[in-house]
């Protein structure tokens, strides 16, 4: 490939460089998340989709898929670093023993924007999960 797409007169970069790098970019490409988000809050669930698109797709050809109901979900935290932007989702489950599952989503090629637009909209799920939570009377 190396050989092919260069004149011969710029071959004084050694081959295995430009593989290296070559390389280096698929993998920080795939590291950095998910091109394509779609979330849905309308009704009782929360739909939260992710998925690659574009000439890398089949690194990681499943979407990832997140599909509960909104009382469900305890708590989130959103992290911002150099190279990806993760959300988790805390989703209270029966399952595990500490009653929490964590779900994991790489959002670093949505724009700042629509990353506020998301945590707005958690933020108002988890503020009327915790009011709702508060206000539930067990009876004796």
């Amino acid at each position: 490939m190396y050989f092919g797409v260069l004149p011969y007169k710029y071959h004084i970069i050694p081959p295995y460089i430009v593989t290296l790098f070559i390389v280096l970019l698929i993998f920080v490409n795939s590291r950095m998340g998910n091109q394509f988000f779609a979330m849905d809050t309308k009704g009782e669930t929360i739909t939260f989709e992710t998925k690659n698109v574009g000439f890398l797709a089949f690194l990681d050809p499943k979407p990832n898929k997140i599909d509960l109901p909104k009382y469900k979900l305890i708590r989130y935290e959103y992290n911002n670093g150099v190279i990806s932007k993760d959300l988790i989702f805390y989703i209270n489950s029966k399952k595990n023993p500490s009653n929490l599952t964590k779900v994991k989503f790489r959002l670093a090629y949505i724009s700042n924007r629509n990353i506020n637009n998301i945590l707005s909209e958690l933020d108002k799920i988890v503020q009327s999960n915790y009011h709702v939570k508060d206000k539930v009377e067990v009876a004796i």
